[in-house]
């Protein structure tokens, strides 16, 4: 499906075009779908901070499991 861009950029008509074809829409629709889903992607992408509190968790509680080996021949 091809459609004229209002798209100035020629990398990025070129992008919308391609993604556009894969779609099965049109341009508009194609950058508005990419941009919903790229603004989802970093708003579900935890912060550094939760990152860091995550990693202080886990670092926190190491060692709390049993952490014994069981030999392969020995296993339930």
């Amino acid at each position: 499906m091809t459609d004229k861009s209002p798209i100035p950029d020629d990398s990025l008509d070129a992008l919308a075009q391609t993604l556009a074809d894969m779609l099965g829409v049109d341009t508009s629709e194609a950058m508005r779908r990419a941009l919903r889903n790229e603004i989802e992607r970093v708003r579900s992408t935890p912060t550094l901070d939760d990152q860091i509190e995550t990693l202080r968790e886990t670092v926190k509680n190491y060692g709390r499991k049993s952490t014994r080996m069981v030999h392969p021949s020995k296993k339930r």
